[in-house]
């Protein structure tokens, strides 16, 4: 989208905002939060408020908007300055209030996106490879980790890997805990170090 966007507008014009951790650094004054981490709300704050001769396009894009940075960036969207304009870019328009979507023309745009690919044999991996492997993903946020989990899993079946009841379980329940934001790393070592033991059991 950020290609596109530069080459519908041109980078002139466009102001670019995409927080890697979007529910923390979307958010303003809220006290229980690292202040340091909401350099990216204090700067899309200062972009709005500046007034252009020309056109100016604030984009952000983040993968996800919790109810208080919508709140905060609600108060920029009410009364820009003359010449700013906004665009955000989520997955959905679903995870956005009402209030914000009323002030937005929604366009959807379909991209493919590039399948995950490990190219690891799972037969062979070794202690070194599964550490080569976890630092390789030690900054995936949920997102990349559910799609990591999946590719994991459809690997074990794809290299005719034998997992017991209990590993598959246990697959399921990694991928339900991502949902519901678990540490990447702490899931990922799991399920790494249950297909070294499996290796070694059918060695």
């Amino acid at each position: 989208m950020q290609e596109k966007l530069t080459e519908e507008y041109g980078t002139k014009n466009l102001r670019f905002f995409i927080p890697k951790n979007p529910d923390l650094e979307l958010r303003l004054n809220d006290l229980t939060y690292d202040k340091n981490a909401q350099a990216t709300a204090r700067a899309i704050m200062k972009e709005s408020y500046m007034a252009e001769a020309q056109a100016k396009i604030i984009v952000i894009l983040a993968k996800s908007f919790r109810e208080e940075a919508q709140n905060f960036l609600l108060k920029l969207f009410e009364e820009p300055p003359k010449n700013v304009y906004f665009i955000i870019v989520a997955p959905s328009k679903n995870v956005f209030l009402p209030t914000i979507l009323s002030r937005f023309i929604i366009e959807k745009h379909k991209i493919q996106k590039e399948k995950m690919s490990l190219n690891l044999d799972l037969k062979k991996m070794d202690l070194a490879q599964i550490a080569s492997l976890l630092k390789q993903y030690e900054n995936i946020d949920k997102h990349e980790c559910l799609e990591l989990i999946s590719t994991l899993s459809h690997e074990c079946f794809k290299q005719d890997i034998k997992l017991n009841d209990e590993e598959i379980e246990f697959f399921y329940k990694a991928y339900e805990l991502a949902k519901l934001n678990a540490k990447p790393t702490i899931l990922l070592s799991t399920i790494a170090l249950i297909l070294h033991e499996r290796k070694n059991e059918n060695h």
